[in-house]
């Protein structure tokens, strides 16, 4: 029988969607066209937005006269511009174009005609961080912190940094905003259909992680009132606050002292409530189970306070799992 990696997409994508439906908590945000920090419009034109640590190649004519020289941003943003003029020059946040005019401003007020050029030649005030299947092997090129040049899409931002790697899920790219923002992006249908509203625009501070499509020995699912609803993939057994951590951890309305886990046949399965109040408070350590292949998380509500609200709750969630893992099968 075949299983391969389409139907294991198409199965993650259904049951994120109804995870979200059911969880009440869902975070993922749909992709904005909103312009990142790193740069600026100038004229229609996006012009990186200079910052501390960048190296500036400057060069001023003042009539026969060529002067130039290479100058790194300071910490407080500023720069020391020679060439007659001799003057501290806030410089963070303008683009090449606003500097270019604020230095031939102020030389103007010494000499009668003048033409500036303004080169960035080292990016470093915007750094995001990438993450995951980056880079195929032997070539030099992976994850790591890298500065952005400007405006950069998602799948710019990649392919400066080595591309995908041959294990990389593009179905599933994952962008996190230093704001909480989290974005869930599907770079196949802007390569292969050109749907642009998936290829955001990287903001200093992002962090964007390929996932691979290889999924880890050990699936766990997590419902209800957690950051992030969904699967966790892992190569080890982890207990249930790792999986909730990894899951975002609690949100404000969930309840810790009755939290569920669902196990065995997704028809009859086996229902176990633990408390992580005890475990917290008391260092019940036995209340921190760990979980095995497949268990079902469910964290309700506080007000969720009876057995049977939450039998009402989570079994249609796992029905519609147990639909799921008949069409597409277990791992």
């Amino acid at each position: 029988m075949v299983r391969g990696s389409a139907a294991r997409t198409l199965s993650f994508s259904i049951l994120i969607f109804f995870l979200c439906l059911w969880s009440w908590v869902c975070v993922e945000a749909q992709p904005s066209a909103s312009q990142g920090e790193a740069f600026a419009m100038v004229d229609g034109i996006a012009e990186h937005r200079i910052g501390r640590n960048d190296l500036l190649h400057i060069t001023v004519w003042n009539g026969l006269n060529v002067d130039e020289t290479m100058v790194r941003v300071a910490e407080d943003g500023t720069i020391f511009v020679p060439f007659g003029i001799d003057l501290n020059l806030e410089v963070q946040g303008l683009s090449s174009t606003d500097l270019k005019s604020l230095i031939r401003m102020e030389s103007l007020r010494y000499f009668r005609e003048t033409v500036v050029q303004v080169v960035i030649e080292e990016y470093n005030s915007s750094p995001a961080y990438l993450l995951g299947e980056i880079g195929r092997e032997g070539a030099g090129q992976g994850s790591g912190v890298f500065s952005l040049k400007g405006r950069q899409t998602v799948l710019e931002f990649i392919i400066e940094h080595g591309g995908f790697s041959e294990r990389a899920n593009m179905t599933r790219v994952q962008v996190n905003r230093a704001t909480g923002e989290v974005l869930f992006l599907n770079l196949s249908e802007v390569i292969f259909q050109g749907d642009e509203s998936q290829n955001v625009v990287v903001h200093p501070g992002d962090i964007v992680w390929v996932p691979s499509l290889e999924v880890g020995a050990n699936t766990y699912y997590v419902f209800g009132e957690v950051g992030t609803p969904g699967i966790v993939n892992s190569q080890e057994e982890l207990s249930l606050i790792e999986v909730i951590s990894r899951s975002g951890s609690f949100t404000a309305d969930a309840s810790r002292s009755k939290v569920f886990i669902a196990r065995g046949d997704l028809s009859q399965p086996e229902l176990l409530e633990l408390d992580i109040k005890r475990l917290v408070e008391e260092a019940d350590f036995s209340q921190n189970a760990t979980l095995q292949n497949h268990d079902v998380v469910f964290v309700p509500r506080r007000n969720l306070a009876k057995l049977g609200d939450v039998v009402g709750v989570i079994t249609p969630l796992l029905g519609l799992l147990r639909d799921t893992v008949f069409l597409f099968g277990r791992r």
